[in-house]
């Protein structure tokens, strides 16, 4: 290997020492942007009556799923039963 070769080698290790520094680099702060862009969500569940003259929303329990039973119409006594559960948008207030 002549002098010449050796400086184009040691060019090229210098150079792909530098892109994979950067790249790491973008990796490690894009990570961090998408956690702090990620807005908050809340999950809710939609309970209405079988016979449709009742409906209430309340948040999220462990154990919720559609089509399970949760109690009694306050209005006719038919059961009530998980018809959706769907996720919210928190808007957060600016400082």
């Amino acid at each position: 290997m002549d002098g010449a070769s050796g400086l184009y080698l040691v060019l090229f290790i210098v150079l792909m020492v530098i892109l994979v520094i950067q790249m790491v680099i973008n990796y490690i702060t894009s990570k961090k942007k998408a956690q702090q862009q990620e807005p908050p969500v809340k999950f809710i569940t939609s309970i209405s009556c079988i016979n449709n003259d009742y409906r209430i929303e309340r948040d999220y329990s462990e154990g919720d799923f559609v089509g399970k039973i949760v109690g009694s119409c306050p209005r006719c006594g038919s059961p009530l039963v998980i018809d959706k559960i769907f996720s919210i948008t928190i808007q957060q207030q600016r400082k």
